[in-house]
This record gives C-alpha cells, structure tokens and sequence, in this order.
C-alpha cells in the first residue's frame, strides 16, 4: 500500500469514527439558510451523570444515540443543573469557507467548551466562560462569541457547558456584518442605559446633600446597586473591570442582588412611611432584608454558590412581588405617592420578574425576557423619580400647612402672637431705618365675659369671629391684624401717622357698634375699646405694643367705647 492509499484510508477512518455517526445524530442546516435567533431547535443535547465526560466520550454518547433534541428555542437548566454538552451540524452548501460568529451562551457561564469538526478531520476547539481570566470570547451584554470558519461541506460543533448559576445557553450563528450591527445596537442600549441611571443616581444623591431626606438618599443607593448588578451579570464588569478576578466573579452578581433588594426595600419603608402607618409590615421588611443579608453571608462562609445563587434568585422574586404588595397596601391606606410607586413598581416587577424566571429556567429564554429587566428598570425608575417629586412637593406643602396654622389663631384665622410679632418687626425696622410713620393698635371687646355668662361660649365665639372677620375686611393689604389674646386684637399699621391711625380706629370702633349676633331669641350687639401708639424715635416694637396697651387701659377706665392715643405731636 503506497503512502497516498494509506494518507487517504486514514482520513476516511477518521471521518467514520468522528463525522459521519455525528450526522445521524442531527439534522444539519445549510448556511444559506440558517433561520435568524436562537438554534437550540435544531440541536441534540446530553445531560452528563456522576462522570465527568471528555471529548471522546461525549462523541461516543452521540453515536449510541444517547443524545435527545433538544425541545426550547433557547435550552436553559436553571440553577445547580449538571454539565450539558449539545451539538449541532452546519452544512457549507457553497465552494468556498464560510467566515460565521457563533454566540454560545449568557455573560455568567462558569465553563463553555465549544470543540468545532469539519470534514477533513480537523479540529478547532476554544475554553472560556468567567472562571477563567481574561474568558476569551466575552462581549459584554451579549455572550460568548467565537469566530467560525467553516469549509465546503458538513461541520459540527459540539458544546460543553458547565455553571453553578442559572444555566441558559442561548445559540445564534451570524454572519460577521450582521454581528457587528447587533454588537454596535447593544452598546447604544447599555451606554444610554448606564448613562441614565448613573444620571438619575448621581442627581439623587445630591438632592440627598441639599435636603438631608433619606428618601433621596435610599433611592439613589438602590439605583447605583442595581446599575452595579446589570454592570456584573451582562459581562461588563468581568470583561472591563476585574477580567482576572474570578473568584469575585462567581459571587458578585449574586450579592449585588441581595443588596439591591436592601436598599429598595430602605427606600419603600422611607416613601411609604410604613414605620409610621404600617408598623408591623415594616418590621416583616426588616425581617426580609436581615435574613436576605445574613443568608448570603452565611454562604459566603460555606464558599457555596449553589446556596448563593438559590437565596438570590429567592430573594429577588420575593422583592419584585414584595415591592407590588407595599404599593397595593399602600394604595388601599390611601397613603400620599402610593399610585405613583405602585404603577412604577408593577413594570419593575414585571422586568425583573421575567428576566430572573427566564434565566432560572422557569420560562422560556428570549432576547425580551432576559433583557426585560433592563427595560422594567428604566420605566421603574423614571417613574419612582416622578414619585419622588411628588411625595417631596407633597410633604412641602403639607410642613407649609403645619407652619400656617401654627401662625395662625384657630378661631378667628387671624395671625396669632407668633406670626404677628414675625410679620411686625421687619416692618418696625423698616420705619426706623427710613424714619416713615408707623402706628400700632390694641383692640379689646367690651365686657366680652359677661357675653360668655349670658349668651354662652358658642356666642363668645361667633362674635369673636364676626369681629375678625370685619377687622379683616376693613384693613389694607400692609396692615398686620392679630388676635392678641381671648378678645384682644391689636392691628400693625404701616406708613400710618397718628391722625391716620385714629380716624381708622374710630370707624373699626363703629363697625363693630354695627355687628349684629343671632344670640338665642334675641340679637346680641357690642362695642369694643381702643389704644392707639404711634413710633417715636428709637421706639422698638415691645415699647410701641405697651404704649398702645396703657391707652387701651386709659379707654377703659374712661367709660369704654372710645379711642384712647399718645397725646398729639
């Protein structure tokens, strides 16, 4: 047998042992063909035993028949599966090599071993996944990607892919152009969305700065922690950031989940002010976050994963629906912002839900499901930050109202003492710095006890009331009018000289002679008495309120009724 006859016998051995038997174990598809997403359709898969399987012995798994079609787009095991090798059959129906991009699996993978067969015998054979440094083949946001260059006639390729996480294997073959359109479409979607949220983030920590509102704060922490958690589970961080750490790889996205839900369940507690409504759901929050917490610490310990993984897959599924039922409870208690942060949370959950199922295996795997989170989180978190402004314009207006009416006398509406010495004295200074008229008022209602005695309170109150109302009516806009005190008023009258000043008391004095109060069966009428002051040089307010005081006293030492004033200048 001459050397070419013995060249040619062994290449066909070759082919018999290897390609041929892998033919019947699959149908092929042609290039030209090659339907657009995942080809797990047109796959046979293997789950290994207790045996950890080689090449060799995968190949001859596959010749028995062993391996089984694959029934989902997208094959996915979910979390704590044992290796599975699948494989496919290309057919180059054209005369020359085939340059194609085969994208093998999700950013996580602990191990892919992708070994290619043509039908010449050779062999092509690439290790990676993210407990390798550097995990060759790793593009962030989409996978695994090999570069294929296939040669007339049929291939195989043969997988073998090993992970602790959940374990989804989505598969696409593509040629080079369109690869690189979807790889330039996928970093617009992660440069806007890392930019979004970094913004967002960024500006509610410093709106945090200004206000010291820990809502601000928790929110944009919960933020920032999901972004770390997208940046680690989409290959980001372990093909940019720490591509030789693969130890901190095979936890990190595990924990960044855990502490996600801590910090977006600190910031519902803090929105919904549930320590202040709803105390017993909030300490089942606490419960939740110490336990989610010390549950992953706990396996960090153990140095297990699979346990890792289980509390964090648990952990979110329990904070997506957690967050839902907060908002629907808190909507049912009518709390302020709760339709806002219930409508923001469904579309959360719905993202979050949807990608942490799918990847878990408990749906089927899609390019929607497994990048629905991205997309629930960006409608989530715009809307959360129009809830937030919200809630904080609803909590300014609510401390504006709790300051009015502690500056107002709840009776009569009227400025109380506070507010009236607040409003006075910048108008004081003012006519003291400038040297411009400025006159005071004390009013008292005359015998107002024995009104109390006769009519009762409920009158007392009414004519106090009527008399407020018409000091109200009668006064300017610059005019400062107070109840002093049970049924003293005292009135602050700006750019008024003393004439000016008891001219308007007298016809205060004789629009309350005119009031009229249904009292009983009868109609109660009153008159009331007033001290007038006027400022003097370096007069301060206290001094100008006494004054007035002892004219009020004069007024009513002289009959009542009357007005009573500093002696004209």
């Amino acid at each position: 047998m001459n050397t070419l006859t013995a060249s040619f016998l062994k290449l066909l051995l070759l082919y018999l042992l290897c390609v041929a038997p892998l033919a019947k174990a699959a149908d092929a598809f042609r290039l030209s063909e090659v339907p657009t997403g995942s080809l797990g359709l047109y796959a046979v898969q293997l789950v290994e035993g207790d045996v950890a399987l080689g090449l060799d012995e995968a190949l001859s798994q596959l010749r028995s028949g062993a391996f089984k079609p694959v029934t989902m787009a997208v094959p996915d095991f979910g979390i704590g599966s044992r290796p599975v090798w699948l494989h496919l059959s290309l057919e180059n129906d054209t005369r020359e090599v085939q340059p194609r991009m085969l994208l093998a699996g999700v950013t996580w993978l602990d191990r892919l071993d992708v070994y290619v067969m043509h039908a010449d015998g050779s062999r092509h054979a690439v290790h990676t996944g993210d407990e390798l440094p550097d995990a060759p083949g790793l593009i962030p946001g989409m996978g695994y990607v090999l570069p294929l260059q296939l040669p007339p006639g049929r291939s195989e390729v043969l997988l073998r892919v090993a992970s602790v996480d959940p374990m989804a294997l989505p598969l696409e073959l593509m040629m080079p152009e369109v690869y690189a359109s979807h790889r330039l479409q996928f970093g617009y979607f992660y440069g806007f969305f890392f930019g979004f949220m970094i913004a967002l983030g960024a500006y509610n920590l410093l709106l945090y700065t200004g206000t010291r509102e820990r809502s601000y704060l928790y929110y944009a922490l919960a933020l920032l922690s999901v972004l770390f958690c997208n940046v680690a589970y989409t290959g980001h961080g372990a093909g940019w950031l720490w591509p030789q750490s693969t130890g901190f790889q095979r936890y990190v996205i595990l924990v960044s989940m855990v502490v996600y839900n801590a910090f977006g369940l600190l910031f519902a507690s803090r929105f919904l002010m549930l320590a202040q409504y709803l105390p017993r759901t909030q300490r089942v929050v606490c419960w939740s976050m110490g336990l989610s917490l010390g549950g992953m610490l706990l396996a960090l310990l153990l140095g297990s994963q699979l346990l890792a993984g289980l509390l964090a897959f648990v952990s979110m599924s329990s904070f997506t629906a957690g967050m839902f039922v907060l908002g629907l409870v808190s909507v049912w208690r009518q709390r302020p912002s709760a339709r806002y942060f219930l409508f923001a949370t469904f579309f959360g959950m719905l993202g979050v839900g949807l990608t942490a199922l799918s990847v878990w295996g408990k749906i089927p795997f899609s390019l929607f499901t497994f990048h629905a989170a991205e997309i629930g989180l960006l409608i989530e978190a715009t809307l959360l930050a129009l809830a937030l402004a919200h809630w904080m314009r609803q909590h300014r207006e609510a401390r504006y109202l709790a300051e009015q009416v502690a500056r107002q006398d709840a009776l009569t509406q009227l400025n109380n003492r506070r507010a009236f010495q607040e409003a006075a004295q910048p108008l004081v200074d003012t006519a003291a710095r400038h040297d411009r008229p400025l006159s005071l008022a004390v009013m008292d209602i005359d015998h107002f006890k024995s009104i109390n005695d006769r009519y009762g309170h409920k009158t007392g109150d009414e004519a106090l009331v009527a008399v407020a109302n018409m000091l109200k009516r009668m006064s300017r806009s610059s005019d400062v009018v107070a109840r002093w005190g049970g049924e003293e008023f005292v009135l602050l009258l700006p750019e008024t000289g003393l004439q000016q000043a008891v001219n308007h008391a007298e016809r205060l004095r004789r629009a309350v002679s005119e009031l009229r109060i249904p009292a009983g069966d009868g109609v109660l009428s009153m008159t009331a008495s007033f001290g007038i002051a006027t400022r003097s040089a370096e007069m301060v307010l206290e001094e100008l309120i006494h004054e007035a005081d002892m004219q009020l006293y004069q007024a009513k030492q002289t009959g009542r009724d009357r007005v009573c004033s500093t002696p004209m200048p």
